[in-house]
């Protein structure tokens, strides 16, 4: 072994590092490495180091020119054993003892390994997750021994690694660490994140609080601790924020320490602070923390804000919230609040599609569901007399699901096989057969065969006279739906037949569906099987036989329709607001295919906001909010450099991607966070009435509970019930029913925002160009 890493170990060693056998031979493997006849020969070829050498203007040397060609393939690529990357960090290590990288490999590095545990931790990949552990020790003992160049980057995803993986006291055995180091200038860069990983330990909010205003405190430039603050005017209204000092990092990790611990009011005035510095720019980590600590009825707003300046949102951001809705119309017994709750599904997919978000086939799954869930049921009076109102019913679905798969899978998101089976199940259950019927047939077009549960569904629904058509479709030889194939497959679905009870006389139509029946067997080699299995129901007469098989004998069977006791027949009130829902739904997938995927739509002149049934009311006249909007947001001051600059370029409006002027996105957004602090105001009320009344009825006290997702572990309030819902519509109406008069609405929104406490920040500092 090389005696500089040989002296590199014994270094760590004596630090306390506790190294383990799979480290050894990682660092035994750098000699390896070191080798150039030894690397992977795509990595190394002359014409990839000429164009690096132009690229990387850092300190030069060829091993660190290979070392960098080694970090881009691995982070094009994190499908890299662990050993690999135990080899890679050993060169890391290496060559950072000898001085050939700099700063910005260092932060490459960490920023890697960050990226690998979460893709294990994705994959619950425990094995890899638990060796990538050794080697991120190893790099943090080396930056605590400033063995490796360190920068705020590293520090970064060192506390974020550390947060995510709930390895609490190695992350705050770091901080403390660094808060003595840089005691005298906390780095923003870092300290969100450190926030974050203490509100998440539990350091407790004053603590956290602390570092925040710590670390404005300490920088250089006095105009952040400004800019940061609730209340802060910005130059001009209607440009982007071009200073330095408004690290979005460190609000979101005091917004996240906020909500963590219930500081709502505080939680919405960060929030107005991030929309009113960068509109269009606020990380959809923080929209997270609203969607998982906030009621859906808080979160969807928030979201509407997010997609109105064109903010980016992640589309497990949006499944979360197409599940909340799903989830509260499954739980509702009243049909118009679960067709009210399935429109505001589509309502929220088409803002996400306006702000050029990316759809997913797992949207399209949830939203098929959801649909399916409030398709009215038939009774069997009108399967068998076949009614003109049954046939446009009918009719109505089918071009409904049309609609909906042609829309998703114009914007990249085609129906899968979950969407299918969904429509076939819910379609059998709901006796929909004709619309079953259909599904497979586009089913077996896309290339895909039913799953053997829902092949059983719909043998078990042979009673019904359509279902013979989609028996037609998945055992005709010719067809690509080859399911029944399988003679396990093939056993299963005759023992369908024999529970459903159906080989009675029957008309040509059901016996040509037998004769299918017994070609399916006879491609299965399953012939003496299905003889045997006939034998007991064989008549005194032997039937002919089928020129299918030869020798198992033909039966013919009863199809009628039975109805089901389980599902009621619709009422004319529940068939209007169907109707009224795919008639909504409808004008909103045409607007979706009248747009191209990944392209922004033009909010302002089709504007967007949150679904009726989630929308907080205004009660404040356009003059009143305009007045006071500008007298918290521009100061005279201004108005002056505003005229100077009045001619130049300089004076050009910012737009944002959604057709925004950046001043009218502002105030769209101030507005929106007024009503959100009225509502909070009015839940957290009921949520403190309700906490006190199980507190004197000596009852178990509503919980939260703790779950993780991809960006951290954070508190999850529980899935919306029918209860809290109708709570909100009551504050709603409330809402309505007052009549406040300008001066009472005024100091209402003084008193949400804080007023006071805003006046003496901007009186103590001052506004700053």
């Amino acid at each position: 072994m090389d005696s500089g890493v040989t002296r590199h170990a014994l270094r760590f060693m004596n630090a306390g590092c506790k190294i383990s056998q799979q480290a050894a031979r990682f660092s035994a493997a750098s000699q390896v490495l070191r080798n150039r006849n030894d690397r992977p020969a795509q990595l190394y070829q002359p014409s990839l180091q000429k164009g690096y050498q132009k690229e990387y203007k850092k300190p030069f040397a060829p091993e660190a020119q290979r070392f960098r060609l080694l970090t881009d393939s691995i982070n094009k690529d994190l499908s890299v054993s662990v050993e690999y990357l135990g080899v890679w960090v050993a060169d890391f290590l290496r060559l950072s003892l000898h001085k050939l990288l700099d700063g910005s490999d260092s932060s490459e590095v960490v920023r890697i390994l960050h990226n690998l545990d979460r893709k294990y931790r994705s994959d619950r990949d425990r094995k890899n997750s638990k060796e990538l552990q050794t080697l991120v020790e190893l790099v943090r003992q080396a930056c605590q021994s400033s063995l490796i160049p360190s920068t705020s980057h590293v520090a970064l995803h060192l506390l974020s690694y550390y947060k995510e993986s709930g390895q609490f006291d190695k992350g705050l055995e770091f901080w403390d660490w660094l808060s003595k180091k840089d005691e005298a200038a906390l780095d923003p860069v870092y300290a969100g994140a450190a926030i974050e990983l203490l509100a998440v330990y539990g350091a407790g909010m004053d603590y956290c609080e602390d570092v925040y205003e710590r670390t404005l405190a300490q920088q250089r430039d006095i105009s952040s601790q400004y800019y940061l603050s609730p209340g802060a005017i910005i130059p001009d209204r209607s440009k982007a924020v071009t200073f330095k000092g408004t690290s979005m990092g460190l609000l979101q990790g005091i917004l996240t320490a906020r909500l963590f611990y219930g500081k709502w009011q505080h939680s919405y005035l960060t929030l107005d602070t991030a929309f009113m510095l960068r509109p269009t720019q606020v990380v959809s980590r923080v929209l997270d923390l609203f969607v998982h600590e906030r009621p859906i009825f808080e979160a969807l707003p928030v979201f509407y804000m997010y997609c109105r300046g064109g903010n980016a949102v992640r589309n497990v951001t949006l499944s979360t919230l197409l599940k909340s809705l799903k989830g509260l119309s499954s739980r509702n017994s009243d049909y118009s609040a679960r067709i009210q709750s399935t429109r505001a599904m589509f309502d929220v997919v088409e803002a996400y599609v306006g702000s050029a978000g990316p759809l997913d086939t797992i949207h399209l799954n949830i939203i098929t569901s959801a649909v399916c869930s409030v398709i009215p049921s038939q009774p069997s009076a009108m399967l068998i007399n076949m009614a003109d109102g049954r046939k446009d019913l009918t009719t109505m679905v089918v071009d409904l699901f049309t609609q909906l798969v042609n829309a998703f899978a114009q914007h990249n998101a085609p129906p899968n096989k979950v969407t299918f089976e969904e429509i076939i199940s819910k379609a059998l259950l709901l006796r929909y057969p004709e619309i079953a019927s259909v599904a497979v047939q586009d089913m077996i077009a896309l290339g895909t065969v039913p799953g053997e549960s829902t092949v059983t569904e719909i043998l078990t629904a042979v009673r019904i006279r359509p279902c013979c058509v989609i028996l037609r479709y998945l055992l005709t030889p010719n067809s690509k739906a080859t399911v029944l194939q399988d003679p396990e497959l093939m056993k299963t679905a005759w023992m369908c037949i024999r529970k459903s009870d159906v080989l009675k006389q029957g008309d040509d139509q059901d016996l040509r569906r037998w004769r299918d029946v017994a070609a399916a067997a006879r491609r299965c080699s399953l012939e003496l099987f299905v003889e045997n299995q006939l034998q007991p129901l064989a008549p005194e007469d032997p039937p002919q036989t089928s020129s299918a098989v030869g020798s198992i004998q033909e039966k013919r069977l009863e199809t009628c329709g039975v109805q089901n006791p389980g599902h009621e027949p619709p009422s004319t009130d529940q068939m209007h607001a169907f109707e009224h829902l795919c008639s909504d739904i409808s004008r909103i997938l045409l607007r979706m295919n009248s747009s191209q995927p990944g392209k922004f739509r033009d909010f302002l002149r089709y504007p967007v906001d949150p679904p009726a049934i989630f929308k907080w009311p205004e009660v404040a006249e356009e003059a009143w909010q305009r007045k006071l909007y500008d007298e918290l947001t521009f100061e005279e001051n201004y108005k002056e450099a505003g005229s100077a600059l009045a001619d130049s370029e300089d004076s050009i409006p910012a737009f944002s991607d959604t057709g925004f002027r950046f001043d009218q996105l502002r105030y769209v957004n101030w507005k929106a966070i007024n009503n959100l602090l009225a509502q909070a105001e009015a839940w957290e009320r009921h949520v403190e009435a309700s906490t006190d009344a199980a507190i004197k009825e000596q009852t178990a006290v509503p919980k939260t509970k703790v779950s993780s997702f991809q960006s951290s572990a954070t508190v999850i309030r529980s899935p919306l019930t029918m209860q809290q819902l109708e709570t909100f519509q009551r504050d709603v109406q409330t809402e309505q029913a007052r009549l406040l008069t300008e001066e009472e609405w005024r100091n209402r929104v003084l008193r949400l925002r804080d007023a006071n406490y805003t006046s003496r920040t901007r009186t103590n500092t001052g506004p700053l160009m």
